[in-house]
């Protein structure tokens, strides 16, 4: 549990420093702010969301640990080459590197854990590995944002990757996987398992809820670090003085440390309601990621409209909370729809509904959004508003969890009793 979690944390860790990094790569490459976004999130999604199914397949069929591990080397590697990249075309082809490494991570460390605790813990397990995203993010924007007014954004990036190399040889090297290679000869085809995960309702509407979730969250923290600079940057200087750090270091720490209380928070009272309300009545696994949708998208609503800046980065604790609420529940709820033998596949499939809508789209569009705006309403409140029409979609995220709970009991029973 130690080693994926700290995995999966610098996963999140090299997926998001590009965040608190984007302003100064904007400057030096002259990029526009659609560009910052399909940096952030369509590039890192292009090969992620189209990779991670057939290697969760692999999964499924064969040993989850070498898969793990192998994806650690690769991602942090291309992390660390992104400090090269000299073009947006360089940066965005290595950032594809990442993603396809990446994409070998999260299901096959999630059907590890769910096969490692029995059914009335695997909320709070899941809960727990979580934590990893919100502590990953976290030190990258920490790091990142203290590290680039020292060494650069490019040597940040090397930093950033070199971590996972470590990581990845202890898990290929201490790690087994505890299930019997024989199942899987036993198992379904891929085209049998996609098809029997589409005719389930419910978890179509469960990987939409958590796609449209992640276009708010995706799309918000890949213009936090710039939204800061351009409408908060007098008083941010104001504060790094005081603490001797420049303004995006001010940024990164707020961000960071108040990500970090808010999400590991959120993790660990979403897998807890997961566990105590999840087996007695399935309906729980789908209302609990409702609410936290659209309180996160309320909290950043609140973040993105304060006049101080203080008091705006204190309110990212919330919205960190309520964005990873859902995690414990949202990911047993997706594994229970799919049965006992397709768990990596199931979030799979999730995964690359969450990356072609979440974050393909939601960086993207409202880079896109403020790139529109910025002429008539400057740079800085451009992108205000581009980022306040994008959290919309945390409303349709929780309508479509609030669909999926009025089925997901009968279709979990089923489920389970094939």
């Amino acid at each position: 549990m130690g080693l994926l979690t700290t995995g999966f944390a610098l996963n999140l860790l090299d997926r998001q420093i590009i965040n608190i990094l984007a302003e100064p790569i904007k400057r030096d490459l002259g990029l526009a702010d659609w560009q910052v976004g399909a940096l952030s999130g369509l590039s890192f999604a292009l090969l992620y969301s189209v990779a991670a199914l057939p290697i969760a397949r692999l999964a499924d069929r064969s040993n989850r640990v070498t898969i793990v591990g192998l994806a650690i080397l690769v991602w942090s590697f291309f992390t660390a080459a992104c400090g090269l990249a000299a073009s947006f075309i360089q940066l965005l082809l290595l950032r594809i590197g990442v993603g396809i490494g990446e994409a070998g991570g999260a299901p096959p460390s999630q059907s590890l854990i769910a096969d490692s605790f029995p059914p009335e813990r695997r909320s709070s397990a899941l809960a727990i590995f979580a934590m990893g995203s919100p502590i990953g993010a976290s030190v990258g924007l920490i790091g990142g944002g203290m590290l680039a007014g020292v060494i650069g954004w490019r040597w940040t990036l090397v930093c950033a990757g070199v971590p996972g190399l470590l990581v990845g040889a202890l898990v290929l090297l201490s790690l087994r996987d505890p299930r019997p290679h024989r199942l899987a000869a036993a198992m379904p085809g891929l085209r049998a398992s996609l098809a029997l995960l589409l005719s389930r309702r419910a978890f179509l509407l469960m990987a939409l809820g958590s796609a449209m979730l992640g276009f708010v969250n995706y799309g918000a923290m890949a213009f936090a670090g710039s939204f800061y600079l351009r409408n908060h940057l007098t008083e941010l200087t104001t504060l790094g003085a005081a603490i001797g750090q420049q303004p995006l270091g001010v940024i990164g720490i707020g961000l960071g440390l108040l990500g970090t209380i808010g999400g590991v928070l959120g993790s660990i009272v979403g897998g807890r309601l997961g566990d105590r309300f999840g087996l007695r009545d399935a309906r729980a696994l789908a209302l609990i990621p409702a609410a936290g949708s659209v309180l996160c998208a309320a909290s950043y609503v609140v973040m993105f409209t304060l006049p101080n800046a203080a008091a705006s980065l204190v309110t990212f604790a919330a919205a960190s909370f309520f964005s990873n609420l859902w995690y414990g529940p949202g990911t047993l709820g997706l594994q229970r729809l799919a049965g006992a033998n397709a768990k990596a596949t199931a979030l799979a499939v999730a995964l690359f509904v969450n990356s072609a809508i979440g974050m393909s789209l939601g960086p993207l569009l409202m880079g896109l959004a403020s790139d529109t705006l910025a002429p008539s309403l400057g740079e800085g409140e451009g992108l205000r508003m581009g980022i306040l029409i994008g959290l919309s979609a945390g409303l349709v995220s929780g309508l479509l969890y609030w669909l999926a709970s009025r089925r997901i009991a009968g279709e979990i029973a089923r489920a389970e009793q094939a």
